[in-house]
């Protein structure tokens, strides 16, 4: 007999009619704020983290959790690190998201280098003026790119540029990684931290797609962005923005440290009016939108671990309390 799933959502709506669509014989139940009968009896909750990780330690019946977000932001204020969960709680990340933000990385390539903002401008202003994308821009073929964190988001991420030309550089917490094995062919060269300086003055574009860990935090701070000088280095950032302070970003891009950034996280979010980032010319501001979690791809990842489960096999995209994600 299947067990009866709650769902605990913002989007429990929509959320609700893909599972359904999907799992037609498991039985869900939505779980409402005024009422938390559901959660408390649940063995298995799909839900915001946010909604859930108040209660997290209230729920003894509570076996699994699959959340529907890839970031653990709101979830760790709530998480005793010496004593955290006894049961799992899963992300839903890995290739799904992969996809989603690697179009938010190509396109924002293409429209900064082309000039493409400027364009919507003149349109507003009914302007036709060929000379707003320079005849020498940048093609994403003729970028060096670094990707900061290549995990599953980050390497498909890293694939589909390869695919376009770019010479990819990539840095992550692993001492070293196979570079022959096809997994990583998409890379030009591996770096970590110790090697960061070198990487940052080797590169065209630095895409930060790293998970706020204690680990991350201020790793592009002190100066770091210095090296990146005179090299027209352009910063997006769709990972955290723990990897430096805003104070140290509107320097950077103040004294040409970097001569852009894209960026779709921030040190605080929502981010404040009063932020400097607003106004700077050199500056895209995104509201946490290049990898949103679609109810499809949180149910297919339902789907894929509801099927482990049952089989008391390891579970996809499992959080790891030590690590931090």
């Amino acid at each position: 007999m299947a067990r009866t799933v709650a769902v605990f959502s913002k989007h429990a709506t929509t959320l609700l009619n893909k599972l359904r669509e999907l799992l037609p014989n498991q039985v869900f139940v939505e779980v409402l704020l005024s009422d938390l009968s559901a959660l408390k009896e649940a063995e298995i909750i799909v839900g915001d983290y946010n909604l859930i990780a108040p209660y997290l330690y209230q729920l003894p019946k509570l076996k699994w959790v699959q959340g529907t977000w890839a970031g653990l932001d709101s979830l760790w204020p709530h998480i005793d690190r010496h004593a955290p969960p006894k049961f799992p709680i899963t992300r839903t990340s890995g290739e799904n998201f992969g996809k989603l933000m690697r179009e938010y990385v190509i396109a924002n390539m293409v429209f900064w280098e082309r000039n493409y903002l400027k364009a919507i401008e003149n349109q507003k202003a009914k302007l036709y003026d060929r000379d707003v994308s320079s005849n020498d821009y940048r093609s994403i073929a003729d970028l060096k790119v670094a990707i900061l964190g290549v995990g599953a988001i980050g390497s498909i991420i890293g694939r589909s540029l390869k695919d376009l030309g770019a010479t990819v550089y990539g840095m992550g917490r692993r001492a070293a990684i196979p570079l022959e094995a096809p997994e990583n062919a998409y890379l030009e060269k591996y770096y970590t931290e110790t090697d960061l300086i070198e990487l940052l003055s080797s590169v065209d574009y630095i895409v930060n797609v790293l998970p706020k860990t204690p680990e991350t935090t201020n790793i592009l701070g002190n100066g770091m962005l210095k090296h990146c000088k005179n090299k027209n280095v352009v910063f997006i950032n769709i990972g955290r923005g723990n990897v430096l302070t805003e104070l140290e970003l509107v320097q950077a891009l103040n004294e040409k440290w970097i001569s852009g950034a894209i960026l779709d996280v921030f040190e605080k979010e929502p981010l404040p009016v009063e932020s400097q980032l607003w106004t700077l010319p050199n500056v895209f501001i995104t509201p946490h939108i290049s990898g949103n979690s679609r109810a499809q791809d949180i149910a297919e990842k339902f789907r894929i671990n509801l099927a482990r489960f049952e089989k008391n096999e390891p579970l996809e995209n499992q959080v790891d309390f030590h690590k931090g994600y």
